[in-house]
């Protein structure tokens, strides 16, 4: 159908036309091109002029010759006519193959339906990427389906317990009646299940590994805290003289030879050792890792009710065994997903399963090891391991720092930034092939979520806080005997590096060799005011003219800096200058806080120190600020409460009373 003409200036990749019909953002439209050949195009903006007409602005996408998309050499003719472009055109030149994955329907044309390659897919590893409530797993669910269809085994880390569902035929009347339109049928698939705790996951199989001979680089990986330099050495030395007595040797046995060790390192980790033995991981039965891996079976890695410590070595033992038998050959082609990619290849924190998924993202395509990340926190995710995923599958997002790390990986316009704001639930823009497409994901032919919710209900208290936490409450009560769980309120701020500040004074806390201090001062706005004027070294009337306080408060403030050694002070012809220390460059904090379940009975402190007054010390103490968001710190209280437990590094102190 004609809709339009071509007018202005033209070239080989853009075009406008005066548009005599109805058009619409992102409408699909030919021109005819050089050699008479129909280019397909697409429209990305429209505007309304004073004489009633529509001018619209498109983008060339090009034309198919022997298979190869190509953008025409010469550019769009002046005054050629514009048509509507029909399915059969629009499918040729995108290469939608009827063969491959069907995820739904194009956005613009609901005729069109959108098949992706699985080699693609396998080969190219793949990132979901979404806020909250998008429909990111539900599209994650879509792409299982087809891949099961297609009888490619499918590995899935699921700290929800959501995937299960695969097993159970979509039974929505709602849906059913919907799924007409994609031609989909209600259908359930073969699902098998592990855990770590079949207690809290009853359908699930046990999930376990071998602790026999275990190499010392390999018990790095499970450690839950980052050990430091003589730490490392006790293990090495004690795995060494195992290995040396020419038995096989076990957790337990490693523990008994660092015992051994005359190291005042070696109590830090045979603490470290017994929270992993504490885990339940390790068996004289493992689990076969290649019954794992079958065709057309959904094997479900069920980490629901499971701490974080415990699914990072999971996910770590896992991914390391899948990928080691299928470089061998041992097990099929296969693809493995991981949601909440951002809890187990953090991108400023290194978990124990940080390393292999790296690996897996950067050699796992050229052993059929696919890969498919999920998030809804791109920004957190390891840019190696984003970056090293080709096809990326995006729905509604709005963070702005996600937002970046996207536009970071794929090189996103502005104009496609605006439209992931605006994306209704359900439709997905999918990039990395020739062309960014949008599409309706298509009904599921499985039930989604697998929950029978019932309506009489009462609703639960909020039991998750984001939170930074190493060590769990169970393991410090085998240590330390009965504890008491405190949530330390703390603002998060992301600027040009991560900074933590501590929500009762202010004061900045900071990573120093593995441990968390926090500032010697107690820091007040004036402080912070100073500082900032600081960035060169000042007089005292130019830091009175630049902070506009009173003589007497700067003067307070420069002699309370000066005595905690953040600024120093000296004498030039009679004019005292001041200028910032190497302690007054405030460190980052450099780990990541993770979703937690709050103890039962544990005490969560109130936030005294409002996200207003973090913002305005955060951005005189690190400049720009690009976000803050509330976190907490985990602490334990001895039951006679005399001394306090740090949750994250594990080391007790005195209270004083």
């Amino acid at each position: 159908m004609l809709i339009g003409e071509v007018f202005g200036s033209t070239g080989t990749k853009t075009f406008n036309f005066r548009a005599e019909k109805d058009v619409h953002k992102l409408d699909f439209i030919v021109v005819e091109g050089e050699n008479k050949t129909w280019v397909l195009s697409q429209v990305e903006n429209i505007e309304s002029h004073p004489d009633g007409k529509n001018v619209a602005f498109a983008r060339v996408i090009g034309y198919r010759e022997e298979g190869t998309l190509k953008v025409p050499m010469s550019p769009i003719k002046p005054n050629a006519h514009v048509y509507s472009a029909d399915a059969g055109i629009i499918q040729d030149t995108l290469k939608l193959d009827k063969n491959g994955l069907y995820l739904g329907s194009l956005d613009a044309n609901k005729e069109v339906p959108v098949y992706i390659d699985p080699t693609d897919l396998i080969s190219r590893h793949v990132a979901v990427l979404a806020a909250t409530g998008s429909g990111k797993s539900y599209t994650v669910a879509v792409i299982l389906e087809e891949l099961l269809e297609k009888n490619i085994p499918v590995v899935i880390i699921d700290p929800h317990g959501e995937h299960t569902s695969l097993g159970i035929a979509n039974d929505n009347p709602e849906e059913i009646e919907k799924a007409e339109r994609f031609n989909i049928l209600p259908k359930n698939y073969p699902v098998c299940e592990y855990s770590p705790d079949t207690t809290v996951n009853s359908g699930a199989q046990q999930i376990s590994f071998s602790d026999k001979n275990l190499e010392a680089s390999e018990i790095l990986h499970l450690l839950p805290t980052k050990p430091s330099s003589s730490q490392i050495g006790v293990l090495y030395s004690a795995i060494k003289e195992l290995k040396e007595s020419g038995k096989a040797y076990d957790l337990a046995e490693i523990i008994k030879a660092v015992e051994d060790n005359q190291s005042a390192s070696k109590w830090a980790v045979i603490n470290m050792l017994e929270v992993v033995r504490g885990t339940g991981l390790f068996s004289a039965k493992p689990t076969n890792i290649r019954e794992l891996v079958k065709q057309g079976q959904a094997t479900i890695i069920n980490l629901r009710g499971v701490s974080q410590e415990i699914q990072t070595v999971v996910v770590y033992k896992i991914v390391e065994k899948l990928f080691e038998e299928r470089k061998v050959g041992r097990v099929p082609p296969m693809f493995l997903v991981v949601e909440e990619a951002h809890n187990f290849c953090p991108e400023k924190e290194v978990r124990a399963s940080s390393k292999i998924i790296r690996t897996a993202a950067s050699e796992g395509r050229k052993f059929g090891f696919g890969l498919c990340i999920i998030s809804q926190r791109p920004a957190r995710v390891d840019k190696n391991v984003l970056s090293q995923c080709n096809t990326q599958i995006i729905l509604r997002m709005t963070n702005p720092n996600d937002l970046k790390a996207v536009s970071y990986a794929e090189g996103l316009t502005s104009g496609i930034e605006k439209e992931i704001k605006n994306l209704n639930p359900g439709t997905a823009l999918i990039l990395g092939r020739e062309f960014p497409i949008f599409v309706n994901i298509r009904i599921r032919r499985t039930k989604h979520g697998g929950v029978t919710v019932n309506i009489s209900e009462q609703p639960k208290e909020i039991t998750e806080l984001l939170a930074f936490r190493n060590y769990e409450k169970k393991y410090m009560e085998k240590k330390f005997g009965s504890v008491h769980t405190i949530y330390y309120p703390c603002w998060l701020i992301y600027a040009d590096k991560t900074y933590l500040m501590e929500a009762v004074r202010g004061k900045v806390i900071f990573r120093d060799n593995d441990l968390t201090k926090e500032c010697d001062i107690n820091l007040t706005d004036d402080h912070a005011l100073v500082l900032s004027e600081m960035k060169f070294n000042r007089t005292m009337q130019e830091l009175l003219e630049r902070t506009k306080l009173t003589e007497e408060d700067l003067v307070k403030a420069l002699k309370e800096l000066r005595d905690k050694g953040y600024i120093n002070e000296k004498e030039d012809n009679g004019n005292f200058i001041y200028e910032k220390t190497e302690k007054a460059v405030f460190r980052n904090f450099d780990i990541e806080p993770q979703m937690i379940e709050k103890d039962d009975k544990s005490e969560t402190l109130k936030f005294e120190f409002t996200k207003e007054d973090a913002l305005k010390r955060a951005k005189l103490l690190f400049g720009t600020v690009e976000n803050i968001e509330p976190v907490y710190y985990t602490y334990y209280l001895d039951a006679k409460q005399k001394f306090l437990i740090d949750g994250v590094t594990g080391i007790k102190k005195e209270t004083g009373n």
